[in-house]
């Protein structure tokens, strides 16, 4: 006769173990779509190498507020 608690702690294990093969399947899918939109940030980038053209004085001008991912009201107390 099986004993009904091997059952339960079966059951639980079961849980478990599915719970980790959808985790780690999500962080594998996760991971692949931040490694295309890295790639394609880089792919957008301009060049710096020799023969490039420099980039206008607004690509070069230093970011502040939300667009430099910091506080978006910072940027606007430093221009006051």
């Amino acid at each position: 006769m099986t004993d009904p608690s091997s059952f339960g702690t079966a059951l639980w294990t079961l849980l478990i173990v599915a719970a980790l093969v959808v985790a780690l399947g999500l962080a594998a899918v996760s991971d692949m779509a931040m490694r295309r939109r890295e790639d394609r940030a880089a792919r957008n980038t301009p060049a710096t190498g020799p023969g490039s053209r420099p980039a206008s004085p607004a690509a070069r001008a230093p970011q502040t507020g939300a667009t430099a991912g910091g506080d978006p009201d910072r940027g606007t107390a430093q221009r006051r």
